[in-house]
């Protein structure tokens, strides 16, 4: 597993999470380096916003001049300049939320970042919430999840305390949940897949899901959280879910990824004991999990089985999911050192999960996890839960295949 210092930084998640928040802005305390970093997510996500070729930039700076020497620019009275980029970018009439935070040293300074945006968020004309930076020492998975925990403190949810609004708990809806902790790192066919697997997973339990944290859709389908009855809590935005639990005071569950077959079943196990569907998660996990086993079994024990892997991916959650999924495989699981020039032989190459920052010729690569600039699929292609697992071993054998097919 990566050290956290090896780990791409706070940052990086911080845009990521923006990115699945349509009309959502940020305004960033640092130079104008930031809005290049920025380029990284849209090169992953290839209906990014981040940065639009025709109209505004949804991630401004707060440099103001990018010729400017940055220790110069810090050493100037900052604070009505970048008042007055407030001012803009709180008046942009398409902004659903304006978000910001510090980059790393301006962090150190104290800068009144935090004032500034609480009391143009006093205006009242849309929320504008300050992200406590971690740009020193924080991972993008840190980034990511703060961002989920500012904006579950901070948005306004139907029914709390609003004048002539019903009571929250009257507005619920029985045997709905809602999502909170997801990675959505980018608005392609994957990640459609997963949502409509893991609404499928909910369904089979009697259960349908309001909202998805985060799911590349704006502020008024996250405030469906408060219709929620259960917050089923993913590892991405633990501190997230149990806010949005504290404030609906509805019952947390905190689950584990379903990826995998082992996975998915623990999942939906898990799932079933929570929401009183015990039997009906038995069943639906005996029907599945023998139909995926079936469907692949061929291509495990003649194309995938007997070799090794390697697992290099900025995300420790996906990595122990991957690692169970190789076992289930059988795939012999090696760390990433012990790669060394085995690609010259097809039946020695390891297979490589990991992103486009790991990618390695001599070895059989299937591109997961961040980023991810050379694989963006057409159609629907979950890796989460049941449909998933099919997917992920068909990714898998074709990639040994072609591999073989093209003797790299």
């Amino acid at each position: 597993m990566k050290d956290r210092c090896q780990m791409l930084p706070f940052l990086n998640g911080v845009f990521v999470a923006v990115d699945a928040v349509p009309n959502a802005y940020l305004i960033v305390d640092g130079p104008y380096c930031v809005a290049t970093k920025a380029e990284m997510q849209h090169c992953h996500n290839l209906k990014s916003e981040l940065i639009r070729p025709l109209g505004r930039s949804r991630v401004l700076h707060t440099a103001q001049s990018a010729v400017m020497e940055e220790v110069v620019g810090l050493s100037t009275d900052r604070l009505r300049p970048i008042e007055r980029l407030f001012e803009r970018v709180c008046g942009y009439p398409d902004a659903d939320a304006v978000f910001t935070t510090s980059f790393d040293f301006h962090e150190l300074l104290n800068f009144p970042l935090k004032d500034i945006a609480r009391r143009f968020s006093a205006l009242g004309r849309r929320p504008v919430l300050h992200i406590p930076s971690a740009s020193l020492g924080g991972t993008w998975l840190d980034g990511y999840a703060r961002f989920c925990e500012t904006l579950a403190q901070g948005i306004p949810l139907p029914g709390r305390g609003s004048p002539g609004r019903q009571p929250l708990g009257r507005r619920r809806r029985p045997r709905t949940a809602a999502v909170v902790g997801y990675l959505f790192d980018r608005d392609e066919p994957d990640h459609a897949g997963n949502l409509s697997e893991l609404r499928r997973l909910f369904s089979a339990l009697g259960w349908r899901v309001a909202s998805v944290w985060l799911s590349g859709r704006g502020l008024e389908e996250l405030q469906e959280v408060a219709r929620a009855s259960v917050i089923v809590s993913l590892p991405y935005g633990r501190r997230a879910a149990r806010a949005l639990a504290r404030r609906n005071r509805v019952r947390l569950v905190e689950l584990d990824l379903p990826l995998g077959l082992k996975r998915t079943k623990r999942f939906m196990e898990s799932l079933g004991r929570a929401l009183g569907q015990e039997a009906a998660s038995r069943r639906f996990v005996d029907q599945e999990a023998r139909a995926a086993a079936r469907a692949v079994q061929a291509h495990i024990q003649r194309v995938i089985s007997g070799r090794r892997a390697v697992i290099e991916v900025d995300d420790p959650h996906l990595e122990e999911a991957l690692a169970d999924l190789c076992r289930e495989l059988g795939l012999a699981v090696e760390e990433p050192s012990s790669r060394g020039d085995d690609g010259a032989d097809d039946d020695r190459a390891p297979v490589l999960f990991g992103s486009t920052l790991s990618s390695d010729g001599g070895s059989i690569h299937v591109p997961v996890g961040y980023p991810d600039y050379a694989d963006h699929p057409v159609l629907e292609r979950p890796y989460l839960g049941f449909s998933g697992f099919r997917h992920l071993v068909d990714r898998v054998a074709a990639a040994i295949l072609a591999f073989r097919g093209t003797g790299a």
